[in-house]
C-alpha cells in the first residue's frame, strides 16, 4: 500500500493554543476513540478433547514429541478443526500494553533456575498483571528455540512442557494474554541439518538456494525446486512455505499451541524470510487475538507494505501488527543526540505510528537490539539508562501498542521500574490507545513536546535538555525524571 494512501487515512489537523489554556483538534480517517477501558481477560477457545495413548510412547523427549505430533494431526488438521472467531486486540483503539517476557540470557544455558525460565514467568505473573501489562511475548517453546528442530519437543532451554503450561495458566489468571514466538522461516533437523522429525518433513521442503548442498545425483539435489522468497538464515535450513505439507503442518502446530498450551497469539520471527501472505494464512487458520511480525528494517514504507500484505481483505481488519523499527531507530537517535527533529514528519510521528498506528508495536529496545553482552544490563551506564527512560516516556504516551523490555523493567532496579509503572498508569488513566489523536508542538535541538488526546485526559510529554519549557496553565505535572516530564489535563 502506498505512502499516499496511508497518509490520507491518518492525516488530521491538530491545533494547540495555550494562550487561553484551550486545545482544539480534529481528526479524520481511521483514528477513533473507544469507551472506557476494562480489565483484559484471555479469550476462551474450545477444542476437541485430547486423545493421547501414553502406553505407545517411548521414554525419551523425542518419543513424547512424536506422539504429541501424531495426536495433533488427528485433532487439528484442516477438515477436522475449524477455528472460531475471536475478538482481535490489534485494531483501532487498542489499549494493550505489552511486555517482552525474556532476554537473550534468560535460558538455562546462562541461568541456573530450578524451574527454568517458565518458572520465573510463573513467579512474576501476578506482578506483571498488577503493573498494567495486558500481554506478554514469550520465547520460542520448542527445543532449539530460534533454531527449532522438533516442534513438539517442549523440553527446551527455557524449561519443560509442564512448566510452560503452568506459566501460561498463571499469566492468564493475572489477566495477561500470552503471545508465543513462532519461528517458521527456518528449521534444523533432529540430529543433522535436514532430518526432520515431529513433524516429519522430506528434504524437498528446503529451498533450492539454501546453503545446504543437498544430495547430488537426485532431482534438485533432493531440495525444493523453488528458491527462497525472502532473506536467508544461514544457521538453519530455509523452508519453502509454498508447499502444502509445510502449510498444513505449521497450521496444525500453531493450533496445537493454542489449545494444548493455551497460547493466545503470535510473534512471528524473521518475517523478512517469507512473504506476508503466509502470515495471513496462518492467522486465518488459528484465530489469534493478536499477532506481530518482526520485520527488522527501519524503512517505514517497507514495514507498512508488509502489514498490508498480511490481509487481502478490504479494511485490513485482521492484518498483523509489526514492530515499529522506524520509531525505535529514530527515538534512540534523538535521545542520544538531544536532537528531536527526526521525530517530526510534518506534524505527525516519523515512525509507523505516523501512518498506521493501529498496526504499530513500539519499543525502546528488545533482545535483538540490546547489546549482546551477558553483563551489559548489570553494567549499563546511568546515561544509557536515562536515554532509554526518555524512550519509554515517548512510547508510553504516544499512539501504537507499546512494548517494554523485560531487562529494563526487572533488572534495572526498583526506581527504574517505578518510573515505568508511573508512565503506564498515566497512559491508562488518560485512556490513551493505539490510535489516539496527537500533535507535535516542538521537535528541535534540545526539545521535543507533544500533546496526546486520551479518552479521559489529555497528556503533554516533553523530552530533552530544555529545562524551561512548560505547557502553560491548567496542566498538572504527573511525573518527571532526567530529561523528561509528563503533564495531564482532564478533558
Amino acid at each position: 500500500m502506498s505512502e499516499k494512501k496511508y497518509f490520507s487515512l491518518l492525516t488530521f489537523a491538530l491545533v494547540v493554543a495555550f494562550a487561553s489554556n484551550s486545545f482544539a483538534s480534529s481528526a479524520t480517517g481511521m483514528l477513533r476513540k473507544t469507551a472506557g477501558e476494562s480489565k483484559v481477560a484471555p479469550v476462551s477457545v474450545s477444542a476437541p478433547a485430547a486423545v493421547v495413548s501414553y502406553t505407545t510412547r517411548g521414554n525419551t523427549d523425542s518419543d513424547f514429541a512424536r506422539q504429541e505430533w501424531l495426536n495433533a494431526r488427528r485433532m487439528y488438521a484442516d477438515g477436522v478443526y475449524q477455528p472460531k472467531n475471536v475478538a482481535r486486540l490489534d485494531g483501532d483503539g487498542s489499549k494493550v500494553i505489552m511486555l517482552q517476557g525474556f532476554h537473550w540470557y534468560a535460558d538455562n544455558k546462562w541461568l541456573n533456575l530450578p524451574n527454568g525460565w517458565w518458572g520465573m514467568l510463573s513467579s512474576k505473573a501476578a506482578e506483571i498483571g498488577h503493573a498494567g501489562f495486558n500481554m506478554i511475548w514469550i520465547p520460542p517453546m520448542s527445543i532449539g528455540s530460534y533454531y527449532p528442530t522438533e516442534y513438539y519437543n517442549l523440553h527446551s532451554q527455557w524449561g519443560n512442557k509442564a512448566g510452560l503450561k503452568q506459566a501460561v495458566s498463571s499469566l492468564h489468571r493475572a489477566g495477561v494474554y500470552v503471545l508465543a514466538d513462532a519461528v517458521l522461516n527456518h528449521r534444523n533437523g533432529t540430529k543433522d541439518w535436514y532430518d526432520y522429525t515431529s513433524p516429519d518433513w522430506p528434504t524437498t521442503v528446503i529451498v533450492q538456494n539454501d546453503e545446504w548442498p543437498g544430495f547430488s545425483g537426485q532431482p534438485n539435489n533432493a531440495k525444493s525446486p523453488n528458491y527462497d522468497q525472502g532473506q536467508n538464515e544461514h544457521g538453519c535450513r530455509d523452508i519453502d512455505h509454498s508447499q502444502k505439507i509445510v502449510q498444513d503442518e505449521i497450521k496444525i502446530f500453531l493450533r496445537w499451541m493454542r489449545h494444548e498450551i493455551g497460547i493466545d497469539g503470535w510473534r512471528y520471527d524473521m518475517v523478512k524470510g517469507y512473504p506476508p501472505y503466509y502470515v495471513g494464512l496462518y492467522n486465518q487458520a488459528t484465530s489469534p487475538v493478536f499477532s506481530i511480525g518482526e520485520y527488522f528494517d527501519g524503512n517505514r514504507q517497507t514495514l507498512v507494505n508488509w502489514v498490508d500484505g498480511t490481509d487481502s481483505n478490504y479494511g485490513k481488519k485482521n492484518a498483523s501488527t509489526v514492530f515499529d523499527f522506524t520509531t525505535h531507530f529514530n527515538i534512540l537517535n534523538a535521545v542520544e543526540t538531544d536532537n528531536f527533529t527526526n521525530l517530526n514528519d510534518n506534524g505527525r510521528p516519523s515512525g509507523v505510528i505516523g501512518w498506521w498506528p493501529a498496526k504499530a508495536v513500539t519499543f525502546v529496545e528488545n533482545h535483538d537490539t540490546s547489546p549482546r553482552d551477558p553483563n551489559f544490563i548489570a553494567n549499563a551506564t546511568t546515561e544509557y539508562k536515562t536515554q532509554r527512560m526518555m524512550g519509554y516516556a515517548y512510547i508510553l504516551t504516544h499512539p501504537g501498542v507499546p512494548c517494554v523490555f523485560w531487562s529494563h523493567y526487572f533488572d534495572w532496579g526498583s526506581n527504574y521500574k517505578s518510573q515505568i509503572n508511573k508512565l503506564i498508569q498515566i497512559r491508562k488513566n488518560a485512556g490513551i490507545s493505539s490510535t489516539s489523536r496527537m500533535g507535535i508542538m516542538q521537535a528541535t535541538n534540545g526539545l521535543y513536546a507533544a500533546v496526546i488526546d486520551g479518552d479521559r485526559q489529555r497528556v503533554v510529554v516533553k523530552l530533552g535538555k530544555n529545562w524551561g519549557w512548560q505547557p502553560g496553565n491548567g496542566w498538572t505535572l504527573a511525573t518527571s525524571g532526567e530529561r523528561y516530564a509528563v503533564w495531564t489535563q482532564n478533558r
